[in-house]
């Protein structure tokens, strides 16, 4: 193909080629003009045939269109349209021409100013890139398999998103691409199909690079390993054995031989930086793909798309504005994810409907570390301090001590019963009910901020 072609597409309709937009090492795409309705639209040309990418793409146009569950098409996503034979073994598709001028990459954002999303995007641009994979895993049984940053825009002040590179969706069984270097699970290192559990690994993959501008691999391990064996971290046999055989998560708790903690090049510094000023449920997230769950064995366990979208959905909630830089900021974190100035402290705690054997029902708000006696709750209970309010930095989860001499029944939200020992610790979640003595008082759960 080349500009003032005249090219037709299986579903009949006549397009000329306008120019080059973009190349890559298989392909190269053009803008290209419809001649019956004028309008333009993108065309990806293969430089040559592969009948399993092309038999991959036709099974995408009969699709048409990835749908949320009620049935609204994602615009987010830009699939395939029709099928273009070029000259000799090239073909080629056609697609929706993307205005992405608001729209950025992972590159751009770590490289220009004013490109680098804000903590409200940030959680657009999860949710969106999550409910996308939800829709391609449950929705339609396909994979990714090709995450990449060349394939992935956002908007950094919406976090809206497009994805303008699909034909490598399809089924797992069917090979078209293994992936991108970086992107790719131990498992597709080491040559096995990507599926939609390792589409779960370079999902975090984008996560990691989104939120501390580098990779969860590239640490000192991986760089002495390249040059004691005087290799490049590209070669196959390297990436087989530092990303597929023996990876090391840069943050693994147990496994120190790639952390980065402690070295002073701007890169790791940042990547550090960066790192310490994540909340933990996000922390949370990443160890357990990269570590708990990197093996193939426990990949069907790595975090999912809706984990991804269920906890970035509470940290929007829960944004609050930076008094420094007015920035909507997480409210998790001792300082702002933006200017990285000291936040107010939040003042955490737990309101309680108490309920007592021949008393009214109250309402009482403790706040973490508070102590309170027994008969501050109830006639029924002895003076001594009864229950202490903790909180836990590690799960970010308020809890109450028990620190009376009974031991109490806890029943939660979904029905489940247990105890909790004298000195020990209950975490506290809406509707959680603990008997302090059964049917003489109790408190229930009705508030946790």
């Amino acid at each position: 193909m080349k500009k003032g072609d005249s090219i037709i597409g299986k579903n009949g309709v006549r397009y000329t080629i306008i120019e080059a937009v973009g190349k890559g090492g298989q392909a190269k795409v053009w803008k290209v003009r419809d001649e019956t309705s004028k309008k333009l639209y993108a065309c990806k040309d293969y430089r040559k045939n592969s009948q399993n990418v092309r038999e991959n793409i036709e099974s995408l146009i009969k699709i048409g269109a990835i749908k949320d569950r009620n049935g609204n098409v994602l615009d987010s996503v830009v699939m395939p349209i029709t099928i273009v034979d070029g000259q000799g073994e090239s073909f080629g598709y056609i697609m929706e021409l993307v205005d992405l001028k608001d729209y950025t990459t992972l590159t751009k954002a770590w490289s220009k100013p004013g490109k680098y999303p804000t903590p409200s995007a940030i959680c657009n641009i999860v949710k969106n890139f999550a409910l996308f994979f939800e829709r391609l895993h449950i929705g339609h049984g396909f994979c990714y398999k090709d995450v990449n940053e060349g394939n992935i825009f956002f908007n950094p002040k919406s976090g809206e998103i497009k994805i303008i590179d699909n034909d490598n969706i399809g089924l797992a069984s069917k090979q078209t691409i293994k992936g991108t270097p970086y992107y790719m699970a131990p498992e597709v290192v080491l040559g096995k199909n990507p599926n939609a559990d390792s589409d779960k690994f370079s999902f975090a993959v984008f996560m990691y690079r989104l939120l501390t501008g580098s990779y969860p691999f590239a640490g000192p391990y991986t760089e002495n390993y390249c040059l004691k064996h005087d290799v490049l971290i590209n070669d196959p046999e390297t990436a087989k054995e530092i990303f597929g055989r023996n990876p090391v998560f840069v943050w693994n708790p147990t496994d120190k031989r790639n952390c980065i903690e402690k070295f002073n090049d701007p890169q790791h510094r940042g990547q550090t930086a960066c790192w310490k000023r994540l909340p933990q449920v996000v922390k949370d997230l990443f160890l357990k793909t990269f570590v708990t769950n990197l093996s193939e064995a426990r990949a069907a366990e790595r975090t999912s798309d809706v984990a991804w979208r269920n906890v970035f959905e509470s940290l929007e909630k829960n944004l609050i504005e930076c008094p420094h830089c007015k920035t909507k900021t997480f409210s998790e974190l001792n300082r702002c994810f933006e200017c990285e100035k000291p936040l107010p402290q939040k003042i955490r705690g737990v309101t309680f409907l108490v309920l007592s054997a021949g008393e009214n029902k109250k309402q009482m708000s403790l706040a973490v570390g508070a102590k309170v006696r027994g008969d501050k709750i109830s006639k029924n209970l002895p003076s001594n301090d009864l229950i202490q309010i903790m909180y836990s930095e590690r799960t970010k989860k308020i809890g109450a001590r028990n620190l009376s001499q009974n031991v109490w029944t806890i029943k939660k939200a979904d029905g489940t019963t247990l105890t909790c020992e004298p000195n020990k610790i209950i975490t506290l979640e809406a509707d959680t009910r603990i008997a302090i003595i059964p049917k003489v008082a109790q408190l229930n759960v009705i508030a946790l901020t």
